[in-house]
């Protein structure tokens, strides 16, 4: 039996990427971008430095702007101040995000959201994709105290929904924080990549893979179909 549906937020439900060379572009249009041949290579550029979240903005920034020509401290600390404020004005879905919760919720599935980061941005990402909407549960990591992959979160995820790990599927495109922390939690778990890659030697797999938000309740339906022959 799946009772709820738990999904990662960036780069899962927020396409983050896209949202990001979107911001990027519109914030350097303003900036002299020296040898760099378009916006477009800047927000490239951007994307490269960023590794999916993992490095700090400031860092991203300083080095940047270093590549561009331009060490200026105060304009570095601008476009990062620029950043934590208006980035999630550009916050963009993955197509067919918001049906495909809505279908899930149709069929009684209850719908979580587990991220990790800064509570103040990813709520703000959260809100303007209208998921504060959409979800009955969302936790966030800095706000929770403890980030995926640890197990912690994926459980306090469940106990918000009220419902038993067991019965939880989780989406994201991280194996090691999303898929790994999820399986070691407990819940079935579906890896949605989006450029992510599985890393050698992972002694976990994904119980199923999509390749588009769309998939999703399909997969779904097929477990609860294939669950339901092996008990008749």
């Amino acid at each position: 039996m799946i009772d709820a549906v738990l999904f990662d937020l960036d780069e899962t439900l927020f396409d983050r990427s896209s949202s990001l060379n979107a911001f990027v572009q519109h914030q350097f249009s303003n900036v002299d971008i020296g040898d760099f041949s378009s916006l477009s290579e800047v927000a490239a550029r951007f994307l490269e430095l960023d590794r999916r979240g993992c490095v700090s903005k400031l860092d991203v920034y300083g080095t940047l702007l270093g590549e561009i020509g331009n060490s200026d401290e105060r304009l570095i600390k601008d476009l990062f101040d620029d950043y934590e404020a208006n980035a999630w004005r550009h916050a963009r879905p993955f197509e067919g995000m918001s049906d495909v919760i809505l279908e899930l919720r149709r069929s009684g599935k209850k719908i979580g959201i587990v991220s990790n980061g800064q509570t103040h941005i990813q709520l703000r990402s959260l809100l303007a994709l209208n998921l504060d909407r959409l979800a009955d549960a969302y936790l966030i990591s800095e706000q929770e105290g403890c980030r995926k992959p640890d197990t912690e979160i994926f459980l306090k995820g469940a106990m918000r929904l009220s419902v038993t790990a067991s019965k939880c599927v989780f989406v994201g495109d991280s194996p090691e924080a999303d898929i790994i922390g999820a399986h070691a939690a407990g819940m079935r778990t579906v890896w949605f990549p989006n450029g992510a890659v599985w890393p050698d030697g992972a002694a976990v797999r994904a119980d199923g893979m999509i390749t588009s938000l769309m998939e999703l309740p399909a997969l779904i339906a097929q477990w609860i179909a294939d669950a339901d022959d092996w008990l008749s």
